[in-house]
């Protein structure tokens, strides 16, 4: 009977939904995109980005060690279940993420599951019980252990797992157990779908992190150029502000599909193409089409899979990018309005330097030139954690901050659509307080573009309290979503303050400056395998040469004379000459017909809406006016009034700042008048 109901549930599905599967071009490198591919790799080690072989070997230590201490865990937990040696219980330790792609960098963490046997279970056992001490718990065996120099254990997280630091290696460790062994095969296979029976969701989604990591491997042609775009493209996402899935732009995985796509379509091009066809691609790409490198099928194991002819609510997604793994889920779900638009820009502008880059008018660290985040706007919200311990703060900081994304929605909702909030995923701290005990956030305020179909909402007063007031209630009311517990605790404090430009931190400008100065001069970072440096530099320079006999073979051909040259490779797509040269630019998608599967065909420009017209609103005086709308924001269009003021009373509960006054966001008594029609907020 369950063969026939999952037989029915498969009939009855919907057909899979189809994907761009067809390579746009097959063509192979010219002896230019090899010099450029060459010259990328060179400079990447020169960004932090590759591990000194010592350190890889420490790494692999570090792996054995925890899968050691994993083996000896099971054998001790089942023993005291009456499983004895003779049944060999044993678990399987897997990583998945940057390590498993093959582009961690020396400071990347490993993300790892351990698959346990069906008698081991994931809260009882492998986080353990605070009432009992944790006694038995794997997690009490790591805190003991001799390597290990942190741990924290996050059971109520989406994917729960413990945080650890081992031997100076940061190690996200998440748990699940089977129910079909009492001894896991050492050869299992992730990949079959069959492991995914009888699972509960956290066990599915920990899961998924080795499958799609595996799915991706097998459906990429060419690693090797995967693996230098993809990370030139994390380089790129990190100095660009655009690298924190939490916050809603891209993470590992999301940005891993992106490039996969690219090599999907172009299966032979080397990676400086790759990464060009990269943004010509995603900068002309419509979001609402989603994302797929194979069509998603519902293979019927009772699963919730990503389908938007089914599931009615996933239309309304703003970023589809689908992961390749069964049960298929969108992983870019986190992405709202406000930060949309940043990725978008950044992907028009990263088309704009890459083209220069291939023209020879740039080097490859223009690309990733560090983002200008404190000369952007005009206005920020301050976002300041603080916690009574060292302890109570790793908790605290990790929800805040995952929490962050629901006040960028918050202040979209609050003003209609009219402000959009920008977070910049680095935090900082402030010198003069323990560094352990306080971390701070900034999220950038200007106009938002247009949506369209969306109604504007009137121009005038924004009022940013509710959004705040949202903020604040969301994150202390957590709770442990495993028991229903309290978390919050006392201490536990999250300031959320407006301020201009110019009042920012004199630390967060330096700091700032400091990083500006860094990506001018494109200083870079002394290699961590100065060997392996000099013979990517080696390779680049032989690469140039062959690029210069090509580019003597052309002007031949040209003249005449070229008895003796041999020609480049034949492509079947225009490229960059070597005499700096642009053919048309080929698209990275299409038909022959020239337009762009999923893409926009017309060019839309970009109108920047000025916030804060009058259109007919009646300006009171302050006696006229309701308490409400003095402790709103009115934003004008005079760029030296138009300004974001905090309040002076105390309008809202727990965002206190330092001389008693709360950090709130509303003007002065009377707000402030509008005297032109055209500035906004910058």
């Amino acid at each position: 009977w369950g063969s026939s109901a999952r037989w029915c549930a498969f009939v009855s599905a919907p057909a899979p939904m189809a994907t761009l599967d067809k390579p746009l071009s097959e063509a192979y490198p010219t002896l230019m995109d090899l010099k450029l591919s060459a010259e990328l790799e060179a400079r990447l080690h020169y960004e932090n980005v590759f591990e000194a072989p010592d350190e890889c070997a420490r790494r692999e230590e570090v792996l054995g060690e925890i899968n050691e201490a994993l083996q000896v865990w099971v054998r001790a937990a089942s023993a005291l279940k009456g499983i004895e040696d003779d049944l060999d219980p044993r678990c399987n330790l897997y990583t998945f993420g940057s390590y498993r792609l093959g582009v961690h960098g020396p400071a990347a963490d490993i993300d790892t599951l351990c698959i346990g046997p069906r008698h081991i279970t994931r809260s009882d056992d492998f986080f353990g019980s605070e009432f009992s001490d944790f006694a038995g718990s794997f997690y009490e065996t790591m805190k003991n252990h001799a390597g290990t120099d942190a741990i924290v254990a996050v059971p109520d997280a989406v994917v729960p797992e413990l945080k650890l630091v081992f031997r100076g290696f940061e190690v996200d460790m998440a748990y699940t157990s089977l129910p079909t062994y009492v001894s896991v095969p050492e050869e299992l296979d992730v990949c079959e779908t069959s492991v995914l029976q009888n699972l509960d969701d956290a066990s599915v989604k920990s899961l998924n992190g080795c499958r799609v990591a595996d799915q991706l491997l097998k459906l990429v042609p060419n690693h090797d150029a995967f693996r230098t775009a993809l990370r030139t493209l994390r380089v790129w996402a990190k100095h660009r502000g655009v690298y924190s899935n939490v916050l809603g732009f891209f993470g590992g995985v999301n940005l891993a599909i992106l490039v996969a796509k690219v090599c999907q379509l172009y299966p032979n091009a080397a990676a400086s193409m790759i990464v060009y066809s990269f943004f010509q691609l995603w900068d002309a790409w419509q979001w609402t089409t989603p994302v797929m490198l194979t069509p998603i099928v519902d293979e019927g194991h009772g699963l919730r899979v990503w389908d938007e002819r089914v599931n009615k609510n996933e239309r309304f997604q703003l970023m589809k990018i689908i992961t390749p793994a069964y049960p298929a889920q969108n992983s870019t779900f986190n992405v709202t309005h406000s930060t949309l638009s940043v990725l978008k820009s950044e992907f028009k502008k990263g088309r704009e330097a890459c083209a220069k880059i291939l023209l020879g008018k740039e080097k490859w660290p223009h690309l990733w030139q560090p983002v200008p985040f404190f000369q952007m706007y005009k206005h920020y919200l301050q976002v300041t954690i603080v916690a009574r311990n060292e302890g109570d703060f790793k908790k605290w900081e990790g929800w805040v901050h995952s929490r962050l994304r629901m006040l960028v929605q918050g202040v979209e909702q609050s003003t209609g659509g009219a402000l959009a909030a920008h977070p910049f995923p680095e935090k900082h701290k402030d010198p003069s307080k323990d560094k352990d005990l306080h971390c701070i956030y900034y999220l950038g305020l200007g106009p938002a573009p247009p949506i369209p179909g969306q109604v504007q909402a009137p121009r005038g007063t924004l009022n940013l309290n509710p959004a705040v007031e949202q903020f604040q209630l969301l994150v202390t009311n957590w709770v442990n979503r495993a028991d229903g517990c309290v978390v919050w605790q006392p201490g536990m404090e999250a300031h959320v303050k407006h301020m201009k430009r110019k009042d920012l931190p004199v630390f967060v400008v330096q700091a700032a400056e400091i990083v500006q100065e860094a990506g001018r001069v494109a200083a870079g970072m002394p290699p961590n395998d100065p060997e392996a440096a000099l013979e990517a530099e080696a390779k680049a320079k032989a690469a140039a040469a062959a690029a210069g006999g090509g580019v003597q073979a052309k002007r031949a051909r040209e003249t005449g004379n070229d008895e003796n040259v041999v020609d480049e490779p034949v492509a079947k797509r225009e490229k960059v000459e070597g005499d700096g040269e642009v053919a048309e630019a080929a698209m990275p998608a299409g038909d022959g017909d020239g337009d762009v599967k999923g893409a926009a065909t017309d060019e839309t420009a970009t109108v920047e809406r000025g916030i804060g017209e009058t259109d007919g609103a009646v300006l009171k005086t302050e006696d006229e006016k309701t308490e409400d709308e003095k402790t709103a924001v009115e934003i004008t269009d005079d760029d030296e009034t138009a300004d974001l003021v905090p309040v002076e009373d105390d309008d809202i509960d727990g965002l206190n700042d330092d001389d008693g006054d709360v950090a709130g966001l509303a003007p002065p008594e009377g707000g402030i008048t509008r005297t032109t029609s055209n500035s906004k907020i910058k």
